[in-house]
């Protein structure tokens, strides 16, 4: 492994501030492995990006990145960099999007997990519009949870063991605890009834199970506890040993594990904040009673570093009231 720039010691420019674009242009190439990638997400031309990141150096009087092969890797001071640029370039975007909104109408940011957005949050997101027409909303689905004090969001959903550190963070409001169950369309439930019907956990075996591989539960926000909210979660809160069930469906996201639920493509681990409207028409079913809870529990979270703003106390107050309404198990 040799350095980028080895064909000489690099000898540091006389002191001066970086340039910001020249930092951005590391940072980029830092966080994505790739001055390639870097290149392509900053509308510059590769070589431009290298005479950048070059002029960092330059400036620096030190490498930051290593030649493996093809690849560029950061070596030690390239990550210290990398890390001390990240926090500096979210804060600066933070505090411009800040100012900006000073002259533009209110917005809210909000961050959660990309399934309780598809099947909870844009369903109910009009409602709030027809409250607060003046009031601008955008929504980062992501199942990477975000740093609300670097971000530059202002509200955080989030589903987590209630005793975990995300649920201790400053601003963090504990609603209540998410229940699990299987749920079925009307229409599977009704073909297996014809052959015998799915009243017994045992009944199981003879469909197919449908299980979410991890990152549709909230990803990074459930780590290792993410069987909790799945199938051997719920058969260990019943106290059964998993049945082996005709077939699998594995999919990667909890919505889209509803949607093959609502298909009739078998029977998915239902988590019921998320799926209550579904539950109440009756285009999912409960085919094996009342749900049991998960041990996870959805939490509001604001940014507390911020001013106080009449619109994100808003959307606050809307979805409190909104989520309680999710809250009661069947």
């Amino acid at each position: 492994m040799r350095s980028m720039h080895d064909k000489a010691p690099l000898r540091a420019r006389p002191t001066r501030p970086l340039d910001t674009s020249f930092l951005r242009a590391f940072e980029a190439a830092a966080r994505l492995g790739s001055f390639t990638a870097a290149a392509r997400e900053l509308a510059l031309s590769q070589s431009a990006l290298s005479r950048q990141i070059q002029a960092v150096e330059q400036a620096l009087g030190v490498a930051l990145f290593t030649r493996d092969g093809p690849r560029a890797r950061l070596n030690a001071d390239g990550e210290r960099l990398a890390a001390t640029a990240r926090h500096a370039l979210q804060q600066l975007d933070a505090t411009v999007d800040e100012l900006r909104a000073q002259r533009r109408r209110p917005r809210v940011r909000i961050t959660t997990f990309a399934s309780f957005a598809s099947l909870w949050l844009m369903p109910r997101l009009p409602l709030f519009q027809a409250e607060h027409p003046d009031v601008d909303i955008a929504v980062e689905a992501s199942d990477r949870i975000a740093d609300l004090d670097n971000s530059g969001q202002d509200v955080a959903l989030r589903l987590v063991r209630h005793d975990s550190a995300l649920a201790r963070d400053p601003g963090s409001h504990a609603l209540f605890e998410e229940h699990i169950a299987p749920v079925c369309s009307p229409h599977l439930l009704a073909e297996l009834r014809r052959s015998g019907g799915l009243r017994t956990p045992a009944d199981l075996a003879r469909t197919t199970l449908i299980a979410d591989v991890g990152t549709g539960h909230g990803g990074h926000q459930l780590a290792t506890h993410v069987d909790a909210l799945s199938w051997p979660g719920w058969f260990a809160a019943i106290g059964q040993r998993p049945v082996q069930p005709k077939s699998w469906l594995h999919l990667d996201f909890t919505h889209q594990a509803v949607q093959a639920a609502l298909a009739g493509m078998g029977v998915a681990m239902g988590q019921m904040a998320l799926i209550r409207q579904l539950l109440d028409d009756g285009s999912l079913l409960l085919p094996l009673g009342e749900a049991r809870a998960s041990g996870y529990h959805y939490h509001l979270v604001r940014r507390v570093d911020a001013p106080p703003r009449a619109e994100v106390d808003a959307l606050l107050s809307w979805l409190q009231q909104q989520l309680l309404g999710s809250a009661t198990p069947r």
